[in-house]
């Protein structure tokens, strides 16, 4: 697996700070999912969304909105320490950061998945189908 070109060379607090103002759903341990804009970013540890503060590097998982499609990645699998029932089977991996991981999101908005590294048990190359021959 090479991805290599996809070292952003910056932590997830910076990268917060660039889509600072961006619809988010934050996916939290104790509460499930916290949707709402990201207010400020702190140079330290903390975020503010919807009047709360919190630690990025503690989340499951951030999904921002309203971001641009990525042409570059690598398709991958991911699994994760929570459960997450093959969610992440098939994605595709848009940057490595110094303490995260960025995914491209599926469905019908654009977002990405931002992944604390904490979060992640390990990363796959997803088997590839193989297309039935007609006889």
């Amino acid at each position: 697996m090479k991805w290599h070109h996809l070292h952003t060379g910056i932590t997830l607090q910076q990268r917060l700070a660039e889509l600072q103002g961006h619809l988010a759903e934050l996916n939290t341990p104790q509460s499930g999912l916290e949707p709402g804009r990201i207010k400020r970013v702190y140079s330290r540890n903390f975020i503010k969304v919807n009047r709360q503060l919190f630690i990025p590097l503690s989340l499951l998982s951030i999904r921002v909105f309203d971001t641009h499609q990525s042409r570059r990645g690598v398709r991958v699998g991911i699994r994760t320490v929570f459960p997450s029932k093959n969610a992440f089977r098939n994605i595709r991996l848009v940057g490595v950061g110094l303490d995260y991981l960025e995914l491209q999101g599926t469905g019908k908005f654009p977002s990405r998945i931002l992944f604390p590294l904490t979060q992640i048990e390990s990363i796959y190359r997803p088997a590839l189908k193989k297309k039935k021959q007609k006889r």
